[in-house]
């Protein structure tokens, strides 16, 4: 047996592109369903206002979803901008951890009535495993990439030493004379 599709299918949906972006661009600049419905007509699409209203209020949702979408990027980027040595999971780790913050300190004594605490401990949980797995990661890159940089450095000075004792001899002394600046 097949599977149904959750998917809305609207008369609108199944017009001609530009006139369905001109519908979108009625519903945007506040035309009526009834000035909707009357401009299909004079294109001969034969729609009720209902069905109007079910593409405008499904139209408007997306629309919403869309705009919070945008903000949410924008406040990454903005993260990313002010924090540069930050990566894009870091940001979104800090912009999800700060929208659940403020979820937890606007929500009423009713709303935690209605809050399943397995389902918030699931959410948290999840979070704090993405951030941890994260952290892992950074260390074992961090652990693989200073090994890599050792094994080069080691090439380099024995080749150094073998090939040009000279240069060697003072590219030793120069970074003695580096540490030994650090350590006043």
């Amino acid at each position: 047996m097949g599977r149904r599709s959750n998917r809305k299918h609207s008369k609108i949906d199944g017009l001609a592109p530009e006139l369905k972006a001109t519908v979108e661009q009625m519903l945007l600049s506040d035309a009526t369903y009834a000035e909707i419905v009357d401009f299909l007509e004079d294109n001969g699409v034969s729609i009720s206002i209902a069905s109007v209203c079910r593409y405008a209020q499904d139209y408007d949702a997306n629309i919403q979803a869309l705009a919070i979408a945008q903000e949410n990027f924008r406040a990454m980027m903005g993260e990313l901008e002010r924090y540069p040595d930050l990566d894009t999971t870091e940001a979104i780790i800090r912009l999800t951890s700060q929208n659940m913050f403020n979820a937890l300190v606007n929500t009423t004594e009713e709303d935690w009535k209605g809050i399943k605490v397995d389902k918030m401990m699931k959410e948290a949980t999840g979070l704090i495993r993405a951030a941890a797995y994260k952290k892992r990661v950074e260390v074992q890159n961090q652990d693989t990439t200073e090994a890599g940089l050792d094994a080069v450095r080691t090439l380099v000075f024995q080749a150094m030493a073998k090939e040009r004792p000279d240069l060697y001899a003072e590219v030793t002394k120069f970074l003695a004379a580096k540490k030994a600046e650090g350590l006043e």
